[in-house]
């Protein structure tokens, strides 16, 4: 399977991409991972459907199209 989710950390400057991965809950759970070490927003775009979801500390947020 192909990786079809990206993963963006939200950066003063804009976003910059830092990997991706097979599906949402991956990458979900890699970005709990990276903000252990560098807190902060983080953001997840699905390419299956076009989704973006921000990912906290607290969860993650679908945000609109």
């Amino acid at each position: 399977m192909s990786d079809s989710v990206d993963v963006f950390r939200v950066e003063a400057s804009g976003v910059r991409w830092l990997e991706s991965a097979s599906c949402i809950e991956s990458a979900s759970a890699r970005v709990q991972e990276l903000a252990m070490d560098s807190p902060g927003e983080y953001l997840v775009l699905d390419h299956r459907t076009g989704n973006k979801y921000a990912v906290r500390s607290e969860g993650i947020e679908e945000l609109p199209s």
